[in-house]
């Protein structure tokens, strides 16, 4: 693979988280996780996840709200993801991104996407883009039940994945809204930030390098 094309997914490729997407739409009749959603709007909840992801890399929110998994058959949530991802989904996708995705493709770039969202969401998106390959955040499966924890979670490693995984390429191209992968962008040939609000722009005007893609 000599030309390589990275793309996140969430807020990236599409206008929305994909993982409380699609808890929001598998849980809708769930009284539990509506409590859950109102629990996490308020500030305090708020200011405790973002110290906790600062200075740790973990999001507490999502991994609570992965919990909500626990004992869902597989096979229902892989059917789930299906529909919710060519139903639901495909009314969110950025055209801007798209389109970047289609002229990365055309040049005969070997696409991929890389996203902390759930694996089983992130293989229906790559299938629905036509990715080459993907890397999404493992969910823990025993007997075919899920267990609400994570087998593997990607959210801060993106910059080690690539470096594993892709040790040769001609050039590279990155499209992503994540600061955290500020490392990735700036290994690109081509480096893209999505800006989906005007304080996003003052801080990767610092990047030289780095392009801001306006989405506000």
């Amino acid at each position: 693979m000599k030309k390589i094309a990275i793309f996140d997914v969430c807020d990236t490729l599409y206008n929305v988280n994909t993982t409380f997407s699609f808890l929001n739409y598998y849980f809708k009749k769930n009284k539990n996780y509506l409590i859950f959603r109102k629990i996490i709007k308020l500030f305090p909840v708020k200011a405790i996840n973002y110290l906790f992801y600062k200075f740790f890399g973990k999001d507490l929110i999502r991994i609570i709200g992965t919990f909500f998994l626990k004992n869902h058959n597989q096979n229902d949530i892989t059917k789930s993801s299906s529909v919710f991802v060519r139903n639901i989904l495909s009314k969110e996708v950025k055209e801007k991104i798209f389109f970047k995705l289609k002229y990365y493709k055309k040049q005969g770039y070997y696409i991929v996407l890389m996203s902390g969202s759930y694996d089983f969401i992130i293989r229906e998106v790559a299938n629905y883009f036509n990715a080459n390959s993907y890397y999404a955040s493992e969910t823990q499966i025993i007997n075919q039940l899920y267990t609400g924890r994570y087998k593997k979670d990607i959210l801060m490693s993106k910059y080690n994945l690539f470096l594993k995984n892709f040790l040769q390429f001609e050039k590279l191209a990155v499209i992503t809204n994540n600061k955290s992968d500020l490392k990735l962008l700036k290994l690109a040939d081509y480096a893209y930030a999505v800006c989906n609000k005007k304080s996003d722009l003052r801080f990767w005007k610092h990047y030289s390098k780095i392009n801001c893609i306006e989405d506000f």
